[in-house]
């Protein structure tokens, strides 16, 4: 999934549409899509294309979408080895701070500039479920038709299936770690 997201945020910080890039990459603008949103994986064929259309090297994507060593067998994440992602174009920045080994699953720290968010779409992901905990800050959860504003030591969570969407409506950085299952419910 972060591979998809690097995939997006160097397209639309180039300012090319999905359709441009899926062409010039000759392959549909589904498939891309589906790419970036984490729900198809990506041959290294079309890799190497969309590296070579977003002009970055094929090996810079991989090093940011890939578990550095830590320790102990990748059971220990060391600080400054995490993955990060940077979406400036939305104030968010995330880092995951999951060890390698940990396979249900992931830890995420992420910080919020103020007015930062996740835009005016709705979204969802197909993972299980998702707790999150405001650190400092504040943050504003829209899930379930309603509006809800978290400070500093509220926690929450939600199916990753459930439409949602937030933002940092304060003036200073809000940090929410979340925690999100890999486990599939059916």
């Amino acid at each position: 999934m972060w591979l998809g997201q690097q995939i997006r945020q160097l397209r639309k910080s180039q300012r090319k549409s999905l359709t441009d890039l899926a062409s010039a990459c000759q392959m549909s603008v589904g498939l891309l899509s589906q790419i970036e949103r984490g729900m198809s994986s990506v041959s290294v064929k079309a890799l190497q294309s969309l590296a070579r259309e977003l002009n970055v090297a094929t090996d810079s994507l991989l090093r940011n979408a890939e578990h550095h060593d830590g320790e102990a067998q990748g059971q220990v994440a060391r600080a400054g080895t995490h993955r990060r992602l940077d979406l400036d174009e939305k104030g968010i920045f995330k880092e995951i701070v999951t060890p390698k080994q940990a396979t249900d699953l992931d830890l995420c720290r992420v910080f919020i500039s103020a007015g930062g968010s996740t835009g005016e779409q709705w979204f969802s992901t197909d993972k299980g479920e998702q707790v999150g905990l405001v650190l400092q800050g504040s943050l504003e959860l829209w899930i379930n038709n309603q509006v809800v504003l978290l400070n500093a030591g509220d926690s929450f969570c939600y199916s990753s299936s459930t439409p949602r969407r937030w933002r940092n409506p304060g003036t200073d950085i809000a940090e929410v770690i979340f925690a999100i299952s890999n486990i599939h419910r059916g």
